[in-house]
């Protein structure tokens, strides 16, 4: 059962079309009257429930402006009401008309368009009849009923007595004896009837029964009696089956629309009857939720409506005075209350169910739990002072720190209640915003996971605040406020209570301005900009505390909260901004926060501990690049005992063995994490044992198996060297830096040989922390460094399965390049380190994750462009004119082959390299690859300083007309016009054969078709045709029994036979085109017994019927020979395919005609599947007609 509020007979899951902002009236109204007027036509055909459709279309744009149908809701319901109302319209008519006056209803709401629809004395009768003719079991027509019970809802309050519409006395004996029932009998019923329906009529009822019940002639004779009804039939709710929603809502309603006088008898017992059973308990969440909603009108009930006189009178504000303005005549006017005794006493009833509401603020539901909000707030507007203050003070003992998070949820609501009706008395101000500010900062559920509901609804208490105080009563407990509600705007994990809290600031701001630096800090944590999280935390709190007085409750807020947050990515942020507000009040962070942080680290929590670990480093790297006004860095403010803890954090969490188990993977990546941040900030531990813990730390996770904990120490690695390796007077207990260095470097380079079981996790980590080191380490070591990647990159038979490796291997010798330039650097190994990315650019290792040889020439793409711009930059002549032409033909190639991911990293790749700046010389065809990727239509990768300058840079184009390159259909033609040029040519006939003979049905039929379009245009030019069937044949030999090639040849093969495209080749007697492709299937399929490529090959051979002469004969006599092979299923698709060749082909064989006939008679005749002793005389015979020669049994020696 849906709940009685106005927008509840929405859809929650329709998506909007079109944005409610940008609506500006309901712009299809003769559309939608159009529909209206055609429904008579179609609603017993298929094509209603399209129209049906198409209204509810229409009209759910409208769902966030419903407003928008108002001006039109009379002349559309009018058109509803005259078909209703048409005696000669039939019932089918009548429910197509209620099903779309539904429509209008789900979208405008009901309690709007009820007081659109006719209430004259006429319609009583006529809404009765429509509802008396329905089934209320009958499931399909539930909006008939639902629009009727509406409509009987407004025609009700007519300012008759029901009893004039009566044709007949009800005491009178003959109206007895024909058992007649009054009007107002058979509403009553209604009521009562559609109250137990288990669909939305039961929302209606209760409506309507809200609207009848509370009547002056119908209160004396029925209220009563539906309540006794209401309490028997739910003498028990604990039955599940006896429970009905309806009901309860019902109830509900006629206590919040009725009288005080007309209920107050009735209260006592109700309560009874709620108190005895025991809804706070209840499972179903209705249950609870109605439950709530009938305690809190019975308690208003015994409570007579009143303006409270004790209440804090806030008067009147203006935002001028707020602003520092005059105020305008009346602006600070009090409000007054007329005196009441304040004496009176309390009903015993009335503490029952305040303590039923506060009981329920803590229910597991929010929905309850708001109910219950509300109900508190109502009935303490009606309660004497000290009745009222006790209910605030048990209100804030919700904010206990042993209560759940759903008690300070619902606290927090129940303060805004309070506070929006002036509850909360200036004495017990402070404890409202104390709880409210703690709530915000999210100290529900002691800071741990959840709470997020709390610290929303503390926002709203904020906001309730402001409108409830002027700035007299509020500055004492102003800046509490400002700083939980500005680092809730900053650091609290969800967009929507960052967003409320900036809503909730903007609200304080506005109403007394008593928040430092209020507009200020408004315009710059505005509701939009604290919407992106990192934005939040890294841009607009940095900004926000520029203004001294938010500084350190904001540090405060991420070291005591945020640092050790459940969420690993929030402590990482946490860590982040530490470092971006530690230079506001450097003193403070190295006197009072490090020690802090050290302090955590001792935690059994591991969130602590890694939350901690990370801040110390941000915190003391940010120390070291702040100057203070002495001219000195703001380390040095750090103590000595600070810097020994730090210092002895790695060996301490191993000697507790914290670097174990699931645990010790976040501790690893804290750690190194954290000395790579030391390191930045030059920490005094030269010389220091600790540096062989810090590096033994990084080795254990150069090999460890999780590739985030591999990442971190690459990136700590190249830092601790730089920083204290660097110098060759250090010593490390008996040897020099210089030694150790070399020591390190011969082990992590023989780290890269490692074949054995923990071989490939090795390889990777090493390989990549290799190439990262710093540039005088390198210079160093340069021709090891470059032997041992380049060996790494290599496919060896130990090592054969490892893609990976070979893949960092290749990052690793494209960072070695990058790190020492071209000049003075790797000059004279350019050629052998491109010379060994150009043999990965040829990896095609498959595994059962599929070709993870990808992985390697995506990385060997990346490395050859870099390589290349390079030495465009540093040394032009080393882009040679072999060099340059192998990369674009290898990347060339790569953007046709058939995995989308690596095309597009081709594609992209490809163009770069055309485009580079400076030019990269050699590239051939230069000039005409421009025209084919005209720049304007291209994605351009970036200069890899670029990504690093700005990371978060798009790399799409907003133009419309840009390359997809994840598309084939925008790639392939492009790609495919490089067969113009024989430089390009091998290599990108060698990539569409792959992808034009594979099984995805998109990619073939791009391909396909770019490739098909592109030979037909070369039909004049028989020249370039032959060369490029050439080519294909080349592919073909060079790639005999390579399976990678040979699969999709076949298919690919079949399909450019089939399609026409190469029709002049074909027909030339002199081409060898045909007999190639026949002499190299052969060579192909000689020794083999692959059935799937037996397969394939039958359909090459068919299709090469059609050449005629030699090669058709030759090719006869393959296939014949297949229709004695010893699989049966070859047998019988040798024979269906060679049927299917002859039908199309068979005029090519030169066969008389009447044998071609019989040929074929004897193929469709024949039992293919039978034993081969019975089919080979039958192949024979084939044979001779066909006039070739009968295949010969070879015998075994």
């Amino acid at each position: 059962m849906v709940g009685l509020d106005p927008d509840s007979n929405r859809d929650d899951e329709c998506d909007n079309i079109g944005l409610g902002c940008a609506l500006e009236h309901f712009s299809e109204v003769e559309e939608v009257m159009n529909m209206i007027d055609n429904v008579k036509n179609i609603y017993n055909t298929p094509s209603f429930e399209v129209e049906y459709d198409k209204l509810y279309t229409i009209l759910k744009q409208y769902y966030e402006q419903p407003h928008l149908l108002d001006p039109h809701l009379d002349k559309i319901l009018s058109k509803f009401l005259t078909l209703i109302k048409d005696k000669e319209s039939p019932t089918e008519l009548k429910h197509a008309t209620f099903n779309y006056m539904y429509q209008i209803f789900r979208v405008r709401g009901y309690k709007v368009v009820v007081r659109h629809l006719p209430h004259e004395v006429s319609d009583l009768l006529t809404v009765l009849s429509f509802l008396e003719a329905q089934n209320p079991k009958d499931k399909e027509t539930w909006r008939s009923r639902f629009v009727l019970l509406l409509w009987l809802s407004i025609v009700v309050i007519i300012p008759f007595h029901m009893s004039r519409l009566d044709g007949f006395v009800p005491g009178q004996s003959d109206a007895g004896s024909s058992k007649k029932l009054t009007v107002m009998e058979k509403v009553f019923n209604i009521c009562k009837t559609y109250a137990l329906s288990k669909d939305a009529c039961a929302e209606a009822s209760a409506y309507l029964a809200s609207k009848f019940l509370i009547r002056s002639d119908v209160k004396e004779l029925y209220m009563g009696a539906f309540f006794e009804w209401a309490c028997e039939l739910h003498s028990n709710l604990q039955e599940e089956d006896t429970i009905h929603y309806g009901v309860l809502a019902t109830a509900a309603a006629v206590l919040k629309h009725g009288k005080r006088d007309d209920l107050l008898q009735y209260a006592p017992k109700l309560l009874e009857w709620v108190t005895k059973q025991n809804y706070k308990q209840h499972k179903a969440m209705l249950v609870r939720k109605y439950g709530v909603k009938i305690v809190q009108r019975i308690g208003l009930t015994f409570l007579r409506p009143r303006v409270a006189s004790w209440r804090y009178t806030r008067g009147s504000r203006s935002l001028a005075v707020t602003l520092g303005g005059v105020p305008a005549a009346g602006d600070t006017e009090p409000v007054t209350s007329p005196p009441v005794d304040d004496d009176e006493d309390i009903p015993q009833e009335v503490e029952d169910v305040v303590e039923l509401l506060l009981c329920s603020l803590r229910d597991d539901d929010t929905v309850v739990r708001w109910s219950a909000a509300k109900g508190v707030g109502r009935i303490g507007a009606r309660l004497p002072a000290l009745a009222a203050a006790d209910v605030c003070e048990t209100v804030l003992a919700l904010f206990a720190e042993n209560e759940r998070e759903t008690a300070w949820h619902g606290g927090c609501m129940a303060l805004a209640e309070l506070a929006r009706r002036l509850l909360i008395r200036s004495a017990l101000a402070r404890d409202g915003v104390d709880s409210a500010a703690r709530a915000a900062r999210g100290a529900a559920a002691g800071g741990a996971g959840g709470g997020r509901a709390a610290r929303d609804a503390a926002c709203h208490a904020a906001w309730a605040f402001a409108r409830a105080y002027d700035a007299r009563a509020l500055r004492p407990h102003a800046p509490l406020l400002a700083n939980a509600l500005i680092a809730t705007a900053c650091f609290d994990r969800e967009i929507n209570c960052r967003r409320a809290a900036s809503a909730a600031y903007q609200e304080n701001v506005g109403r007394h301005g008593m928040f430092p630096h209020g507009i200020d800090v408004l315009t710059t944590a505005d509701f939009q900009s604290v919407g992106p999280r990192n934005n939040a935390y890294l841009v607009i709190a940095p900004q926000v505390a520029n203004f001294p007085e938010y500084t350190q409750p904001l540090i405060d807020h991420l070291v005591d909260l945020k640092v050790e947050h459940w969420d690993c990515a929030i402590r990482e942020l946490a860590a982040k901004a530490l470092n971006k507000l530690t230079h506001k009040i450097p003193e403070y962070v190295a006197t009072v926060v490090l020690p802090k942080l050290i302090e955590k680290t001792d935690s059994i929590d591991l969130n602590v501990r890694h939350g901690a670990i990370l801040a110390i480093g941000e915190a003391i790297y940010a120390l070291s690049q702040t100057k203070l006004s002495s001219g000195k860095t703001g380390d040095t403010l750090i103590s000595e005992d600070v810097l020994i803890a730090v210092r002895e954090l790695v060996p301490s969490f191993r000697a507790r063995h914290q670097f174990r188990g699931l645990g010790g993977e976040l501790m690893r990546q804290a750690c190194c994490q954290c000395i790579a941040s030391l390191s930045l900030a030059g920490a005094p531990y030269h010389a220091h044992s600790t540096i062989d813990e810090w590096l033994n730390l990084i080795e254990e996770c150069l090999s460890h198996e999780v590739q985030a904990i591999r990442e971190k120490a690459i990136h700590a690695l190249p830092l601790v060297f730089d920083q204290y390796l660097k110098d060759d007077n250090l010593m490390y207990g008996s040897t020099t830096a210089k030694q150790k260095r070399m020591q390190l470097i011969e082990k992590y380079c023989d780290q890269l040989h490692s074949s054995g079981v923990n071989g490939l996790v090795l390889r990777m980590g090493y390989a990549r922390a290799v190439g990262s080191l710093p540039k005088f380490l390198l210079a160093e070591h340069l021709p090891l460094v470059i032997q041992s990647l380049i060996e790494c990159s290599k496919v060896k038979d130990t090592s054969h399965k490892w893609a990976e490796s070979r893949r960092d291997a290749v990052i690793g010798l494209t960072e070695v390049c990058q790190t020492q330039g071209i000049v003075n650097g790797v000059e004279k190994y350019v050629g052998e380190i491109v010379e060994a990315l150009l043999e990965c650019l040829s990896e095609y290792t498959i595994d059962m994750r599929g070709d993870i040889g990808a992985w390697v020439r995506e990385a060997s793409m990346t490395g050859l462009l870099a390589i290349c711009r390079q030495c465009a930059s540093e040394a032009p002549h080393l882009n040679s004119v072999e060099v340059i032409r192998s990369i674009m033909c290898g990347v060339a190639q790569q953007a046709v082959e058939k995995i989308d991911r690596t095309r597009a990293h081709a594609g992209r790749i490809f163009t770069s390299l055309i485009y580079n700046d400076p030019k990269i010389d050699n590239i051939p065809h230069h000039d005409a690859l421009r025209r084919i990727f005209p720049s304007e239509e291209v994605e351009l990768k970036p200069q890899i300083k670029d990504l690093e300058e700005d990371v978060d840079q798009p790399t799409t184009s907003e133009n419309t007309n840009v390359v997809l390159w994840l598309f084939p259909g925008h790639t392939m033609p492009r790609f495919v016009q490089l067969l113009n040029f024989p430089e390009y040519r091998y290599n990108v006939i060698k990539g569409l054969v792959v992808s034009a003979g594979e099984l995805t049905e998109s990619l073939v039929k791009h391909t396909t078709q770019s490739l098909y379009s592109y030979l037909n245009s070369l039909h004049d030019n028989k020249e370039m045709l032959t060369a490029i069937c050439d080519t294909i044949i080349r592919v073909f030999a060079d790639n005999i029994q390579v399976k990678r090639i040979t699969g999709p040849i076949f298919n690919f093969l079949d399909r450019l036979l089939s399609s026409g495209s190469i029709l002049p080749i074909l027909q030339d007697s002199e081409s060898t085109f045909a007999m190639d492709i026949l002499k190299y299937l052969q060579l192909e399929l000689r020794g083999g017994k692959n059935i799937y490529k037996l397969l394939d090959s039958i359909n090459v051979l068919c299709q090469l019927i059609q050449v005629g002469g030699t090669v058709c004969r030759r090719s006869l006599g393959q296939l014949v020979i297949y229709l004695c092979y010893a699989d049966r299923y070859v047998r019988r698709c040798a024979a269906a395919r060679l049927y299917e060749a002859l039908t199309l082909y068979g005029d090519e064989c030169h066969l008389p005609a009447n044998n071609l006939d019989q040929v074929m008679s004897i193929l469709a005749d024949t039992d293919w599947e039978k034993d081969v002793a019975e089919l080979r005389p039958i192949r024979n015979e084939l044979c001779d007609l066909m006039e070739i020669k009968r295949p010969v049994l070879k015998q075994k020696p």
